[in-house]
């Protein structure tokens, strides 16, 4: 298997808050308090201290609101999502004091999503010379991908790195915000242009490489070797506004300034020890 040597690992904090919490939502604690976003952030962690031998940090980031750059562009983004559930709100303050306790750094910014904090975090430690491993199955995440900012999927266990995107969708990872804005995103409402569905998208980013060329090459697609090429040309040109504000939502910004604190010691034997401690008191004490 592909490994990453002396990496940085940032884990995208949100998405397995909730789906820790209706994974394991039968899990309480020793006083049968909700437990179960706990057990399942801090089993991440285990499974990442025994694999990466050689890691240098954890880094585990949270959204913080609701309210992002994004939803003053667009009032529909993200709305299909239902508000935090009260036992899995209850569970943030312990989970977050106990990452403080094992040593794992924890970035959250008022108004500032999570995807954001982790691209600008990610980059910034590119340029300082790391290696990056993102803990992520959002595939939003492709476009960070470089030669040294990869991506594991923990739902099939797989590191996607830019051979990888090349292969399965035949783009750069840099164009997969593109390829959403094209298609839209479902889970974050992210609207697309109607009837342009994955493979349409795909041949459109082969033939222009990116949304700016599509539409300076607008009258080229009806002639293109794509199905309803005429039908798809008409939607585009009927939906460019939108297109262009799908580009806006689905791009991860790059630029939030980020205090890290480098100098922190992470200790991987400490972590263990701590982690381990901390389980057997909070599950299994009498």
């Amino acid at each position: 298997m592909y490994h990453i040597k002396n990496p940085i690992i940032i884990i995208d904090g949100s998405l397995y808050l909730y789906s820790s919490y209706y994974g394991f939502s039968n899990v309480k604690n020793f006083l049968g308090e909700p437990s179960g976003a706990i057990y399942g952030i801090l089993n991440i962690i285990n499974n990442i201290l025994i694999k990466y031998k050689d890691l240098k940090k954890i880094i585990i980031i949270f959204d913080s609101s609701k309210k992002t750059f994004r939803t003053k562009l667009f009032k529909e983004y993200k709305k299909n999502r239902p508000s935090m559930p009260l036992e899995l709100f209850v569970q943030i303050k312990p989970l977050f004091e106990i990452l403080k306790k094992i040593g794992i750094q924890v970035f959250k910014i008022p108004g500032i999503e999570a995807d954001d904090i982790i691209g600008s975090l990610a980059f910034q430690l590119e340029k300082k010379g790391e290696t990056v491993l993102i803990i992520s199955h959002d595939k939003d995440m492709q476009q960070l991908v470089t030669k040294n900012i990869n991506i594991l999927n923990k739902k099939n266990n797989t590191i996607i790195t830019p051979e990888i995107i090349k292969k399965k969708y035949g783009i750069k990872p840099i164009e997969f915000i593109d390829f959403l804005a094209l298609i839209g995103d479902i889970s974050d409402n992210i609207p697309g242009v109607p009837k342009v569905g994955i493979k349409t998208a795909l041949s459109l980013l082969n033939s222009f490489s990116n949304l700016n060329n599509i539409y300076d090459n607008i009258e080229k697609i009806p002639f293109l070797p794509i199905r309803n090429a005429k039908n798809i040309t008409i939607q585009l040109k009927k939906n460019k506004e939108i297109a262009f504000l799908s580009y806006q939502l689905a791009t991860i910004k790059l630029d939030i300034p980020i205090n890290i604190t480098s100098n922190q010691i992470f200790s991987k034997k400490d972590c263990i020890k701590n982690l381990l401690n901390f389980l057997k008191n909070y599950f299994l004490r009498n």
